[in-house]
């Protein structure tokens, strides 16, 4: 057995064991990306009250690096053709139904979440560090709600990474 499926299974095996951890696993999966998503925008705006062009530029940039990273995840998925472990692990334990089944790497969820943590120290957001936690909540609890495996994850970082380094390249052409 494969170490991604290894720690998958002692991950999602603490499932269903505990109501508090699977609240806080089910809202790491679903809903923390929303608050980090505010903080980020907000963030955006009370960043030494900058003019419309700043913002225009901030959210230009940020809107350029997420199509990016969605676009290479997709075709990383489409080649990959990775089903998810919630139908493909005959013990998962999992607190809602995914939209698809084929797509798991790599992880949409993990790659939006560390993209707005660079994409904030990259702009200099005030608390841009308070979302790190918060990006390694959203991805463990994808991982322990059964909707991806570890190396999902760690796909997705690599391609909010390279999605930032890719959009600032190309803004830095255009300005």
């Amino acid at each position: 057995m494969d170490y991604n499926r290894v720690v998958f299974r002692k991950i999602n095996g603490l499932a269903g064991k505990n109501k508090w951890l699977d609240a806080f696993g089910r809202a790491g999966a679903e809903w923390v990306i929303i608050a980090m998503a505010g903080w980020y925008v907000s963030g955006i705006f009370i960043e030494n009250f900058p003019g419309y062009r700043t913002i225009f530029l901030f959210l230009a940039i940020s809107a350029g690096a997420w199509l990016a990273g969605w676009g290479i995840d997709w075709l990383l998925a489409w080649q990959m053709k990775e089903i998810r472990p919630v139908l493909a692990e005959q013990n998962a334990k999992s607190f809602f139904k995914p939209i698809t089944g084929w797509h798991s790497y790599p992880s949409d969820h993990a790659m939006t979440a560390f993209l707005l943590f660079f994409l904030g120290l990259f702009f200099h957001i005030p608390g841009a560090w308070t979302l790190l936690p918060m990006a390694l909540w959203v991805c463990w609890g994808r991982v322990y709600c059964a909707m991806h495996y570890p190396f999902d994850i760690i796909g997705g970082i690599a391609t909010a990474a390279f999605s930032l380094a890719l959009a600032g390249y190309v803004f830095s052409l255009i300005l």
